[in-house]
């Protein structure tokens, strides 16, 4: 960015007045003025001109972000899609510089967000969508404070309105039942149902599930790995683990790793190539309409995973690490159920006062009074 720089002015002429313009080292005369005050003044509007004219637009600045978060060490997703979300924030002013970037304008543009209708389920955004691009937006006001474009982040008074969810809507018991003996039972020629299965018998990841290879079935099949894969990595050290499969998929993990190469994708897409994540959200939906269950999402399959951990009596720290969580607090607060953990705590406190033939709800035998 050009240095400039306005130098006390001085009498030119008689009656006549000049500051000089310092651009990047080299000296030019500012217009004239009839006294020092008006002249500086003259010379000031021009370097703010000059300044605007030299500024970046607010989407040329949104590229070099993203250009930071590569370098950065950021993950492909949030390279590309955080670029993606802060465009939709500051959609009305991206070919504007930062200097429209006041308190009341990014107020405005967050309560512009918040009335606009999710293309993909035709209703306001949610809670959570709107408050995730205000922290994105936030963090980006951050950046520019950070590389010296702005004094300071005009983001940082805008409050999130709203109360965001604590994990996602689960499907209960006996529908996750069903859902799980459909993907069964059309697992054998059905990708979707395996994927399905590896969400919600084994918590995985939508990206997990996509970048896995032959290589990755260990011990005899009854292991999978969850590690790089090319240009893909895990979300976190902690997601860096491996999984144990249980016995009723191993065969079908098998069979698509059938007369393949090490390296070779478990679910490739017609073309041969890694799924997008979306694919596995979009057969999770296909599988829950023909299951007759309440639609959810991918990574709510996650969290149905723990929660029936939790009721089977597995302590948290385990569930959190099968997750590939960091905090256990992450897997407590937002996957979850909380009546399943407190029906957990109860029957081991239960456990621990009642002898065990009542700790297992054994009738209670009483003699004749």
């Amino acid at each position: 960015m050009d240095e400039i720089r306005v130098t006390k002015a001085i009498e030119h002429r008689p009656g006549q007045f000049r500051a000089r313009l310092i651009i990047n080292g080299k000296r030019s005369w500012g217009p004239i003025g009839d006294s020092a005050k008006q002249a500086e003044k003259l010379a000031h509007r021009i370097v703010v001109e000059l300044t605007r004219a030299r500024q970046p637009s607010i989407d040329e600045l949104i590229g070099q972000y993203r250009q930071y978060l590569i370098e950065k060490g950021n993950k492909a997703a949030s390279f590309d899609n955080t670029p993606l979300r802060l465009r939709r924030f500051f959609a009305p002013i991206l070919s504007e510089t930062v200097a429209v970037l006041t308190e009341s304008r990014c107020e405005s543009l967050y309560m512009r967000l918040r009335a606009q209708i999710s293309e993909r389920t035709g209703k306001p955004l949610s809670v959570d969508t709107h408050r995730a691009y205000l922290a994105d937006a936030r963090t980006f006001g951050g950046w520019l404070v950070k590389t010296k474009r702005m004094l300071r982040n005009p983001l940082v008074t805008v409050e999130g309105l709203g109360r965001r969810s604590a994990g996602k809507p689960q499907l209960r018991h006996d529908e996750g039942r069903r859902l799980s003996l459909l993907c069964l039972q059309l697992a054998p020629t059905d990708d979707g149902a395996v994927a399905t299965l590896l969400a919600m018998l084994m918590g995985l990841r939508a990206s997990e599930i996509v970048t896995r290879t032959v290589r990755d079935l260990d011990r005899g099949g009854s292991v999978l790995w969850v590690d790089s894969v090319g240009e893909w990595s895990p979300k976190t050290a902690a997601s860096r683990r491996s999984v144990e499969i249980p016995v009723m998929m191993q065969p079908l993990l098998w069979e698509r790793a059938r007369d393949k190469e090490p390296t070779a994708l478990l679910f490739p897409s017609n073309k041969g190539r890694c799924h997008d994540r979306g694919w596995v959200r979009k057969e999770v939906a296909r599988l829950c309409s023909l299951a007759d269950v309440p639609l959810v999402c991918a990574h709510s399959l996650r969290g149905f995973q723990a929660t029936t951990a939790i009721r089977a009596g597995a302590s948290p720290h385990l569930v959190a690490a099968a997750l590939g969580h960091e905090r256990v607090s992450i897997t407590l607060s937002n996957y979850i159920d909380r009546g399943a953990l407190d029906s957990a705590n109860q029957q081991r406190a239960v456990a621990a006062l009642l002898p065990s033939d009542l700790a297992a709800n054994q009738p209670i035998q009483t003699g004749a009074r």
